[in-house]
């Protein structure tokens, strides 16, 4: 944060991006809680995203006082049953997984698993970050290995390959491929540009697979291979980005 804080007392920084540092969402979601009128700077309603904030202004969500967070990036190898949320009645979630202190900082998972799903999940309190890395538009590729039930026929697999419409769209993965893997046939890798909901599962039940397990393996060129089930590592933003574009094993 010392960064941030150094923009804000130069020349002040932008009020859609203070308060995406100050762990409020994305850009975007900062510019909506702007429109909305639901955000003060010094007892007046702001009236524009591009208004700047300096290190003397008091800045207001809902009433109460916005302050930029201290940065945090963690990478997390997410056990089956867990839920990527920040809050659930019903399960634990992938910050009871974490010190108490970093959801007090407001850290949250960036994407999801679904809950029977494992593997490796960003968690950050860094909203304008998160959006880069989720949005389709930026193309992070994220790569899966799922463990079907059965081995794979030619024909199932040219159809996992093609994709299905979901919810009036085709949705097809960057890449699918057998790998030599024991139990024969059964292990294939998908990489996916953009993440909609159960998408593999939902595939793979159209090509009458039955999916078994499923592990997220990669985000960018970063690759899981050191974090045991519920084991995590905290890294700094240069370094998590690095790894994304650059490769790395966690």
């Amino acid at each position: 944060m010392k960064a941030k804080n150094k923009e804000i007392q130069k020349a002040g920084m932008r009020l859609n991006r203070f308060l995406a540092a100050c762990g409020l969402g994305s850009r975007r979601s900062a510019e909506k809680l702007i429109a909305e009128g639901r955000v003060f700077i010094n007892g007046r309603k702001a009236s524009s995203p591009g208004l700047r904030v300096g290190a003397d202004d008091l800045v207001e969500v809902d009433g109460v006082s916005a302050k930029p967070k201290e940065s945090l990036h963690v990478l997390l190898n997410k056990p089956r049953g867990v839920v990527c949320s920040v809050k659930d009645p019903h399960n634990e979630t992938v910050l009871e997984l974490l010190p108490p202190g970093y959801a007090r900082l407001g850290v949250f998972p960036v994407g999801r698993l679904d809950k029977m799903s494992e593997g490796l999940i960003i968690l950050s309190n860094d909203g304008e970050m998160a959006f880069q890395l989720t949005h389709p538009s930026f193309g992070t590729e994220k790569s899966y290995d799922v463990l079907m039930k059965d081995p794979v026929k030619t024909c199932q697999l040219s159809a996992l390959k093609n994709g299905t419409c979901i919810e009036g769209k085709l949705v097809r993965p960057s890449s699918v491929v057998l790998l030599p893997r024991e139990p024969k046939d059964c292990w294939v890798r998908f990489v996916l540009r953009e993440g909609i909901k159960r998408e593999i599962r939902r595939i793979s039940k159209e090509a009458g697979l039955d999916v078994q397990r499923l592990i997220r393996v990669g985000i960018g060129k970063m690759r899981l291979e050191k974090l045991k089930p519920g084991e995590w590592r905290s890294v700094t933003k240069k370094q998590l980005l690095r790894m994304i574009n650059q490769g790395g094993f966690v």
